[in-house]
């Protein structure tokens, strides 16, 4: 498996290097995007943020009360992003944590929150794992 790697300098641009990014929600809770993954095959696009208001020990934002956010970045950011930098697949997963991890590495005291979505016709559609 070949990996991309990305960051986010701007919510419709992506470039190699940049800081993290803050990204305004509907729910207002504080969203930065500190990683952009695109995985070559399968050909999936992985959109990392971390927030602080999931970790138990603070807010203890749930996933239910991030659903409408990670829908609005899915069609706010993901969308806009890959169609502007020819990203052809369709394979989506936003992922939340209340700290930075590194990637693919379980940590039990970081609350981790993942949603797929499948990218059709410039509209993302929720899947299940």
């Amino acid at each position: 498996m070949t990996i991309f790697r990305f960051n986010l300098p701007a919510l419709l641009c992506m470039a190699t290097a940049a800081a993290a990014q803050d990204v305004p929600v509907p729910s207002g809770v504080a969203m930065t995007l500190y990683d952009v993954r695109l995985e070559e095959d399968p050909a999936i696009a992985r959109f990392r943020f971390v927030s602080p208001a999931i970790d138990p020990a603070g807010e203890g934002r749930t996933f239910g009360d991030l659903v409408d956010d990670l829908e609005y970045i899915c069609a706010a950011v993901v969308v806009p992003s890959l169609a502007a930098n020819d990203w052809a697949g369709q394979e989506v997963v936003i992922s939340v944590s209340s700290q930075e991890t590194e990637f693919g590495v379980f940590d039990d005291s970081i609350t981790q929150f993942f949603q797929p979505y499948k990218i059709e016709d410039g509209t993302c559609l929720w899947e299940d794992f």
